[in-house]
């Protein structure tokens, strides 16, 4: 993926051989081309053992909802790795909760899943935005919603912390 870099230069004028200049200050704002915020972090809350299976599905309070803002027209990869167990914090303890966990995303501008599209396990290449037709000119900066959720099983362990790492990874071009 090429990601731009950008700088600023100032520009300089001279006007007659007198040796008299004129310059000229330029400053220009220039906003990032990506930004992402955690809106709500993904929490399966406190279980016991022996719970059996527990599933936040597509919509459910306790679902991860991640923004990004970008160009209008950019596409970004997105990418989610997990593990496929958490592990206890404490050494020595080889119980194990089977994680899954699927994403989803919402590319209209709002933060609703009723529009909603799946991406694959493997990830996906999406648009930032459905409707690359610039309607309104303050408005090239757009949003897109990720949804992650997913289920786990907790079975006959010991009572503990249980751990992995989760990773969302966002690329663009």
């Amino acid at each position: 993926m090429t990601k731009r870099i950008f700088s600023i230069l100032a520009i300089f004028f001279i006007l007659s051989t007198n040796s008299i200049a004129q310059f000229i200050n330029l400053q220009l704002k220039i906003e990032p081309e990506l930004s992402a915020t955690v809106e709500q972090n993904l929490d399966f809350g406190t279980l016991i053992s022996n719970t059996g299976t527990t599933e936040i599905q597509l919509g459910d309070v306790n679902m991860g909802v991640f923004s990004i803002r970008a160009f209008y027209t950019q596409n970004v990869y997105i990418n989610l790795e997990y593990p496929e167990v958490l592990v206890h914090s404490q050494a020595g303890i080889s119980q194990e909760i089977p994680l899954s966990l699927n994403m989803s995303y919402n590319n209209s501008g709002t933060n609703s899943i009723t529009s909603a599209n799946s991406i694959p396990a493997s990830g996906g290449m999406v648009s930032i935005h459905d409707n690359t037709n610039l309607t309104n000119p303050s408005e090239i900066w757009k949003q897109l919603y990720i949804y992650v959720y997913g289920s786990i099983e907790v079975g006959n362990i010991p009572n503990g912390v249980y751990t992995g790492e989760v990773i969302l990874s966002v690329d663009y071009d």
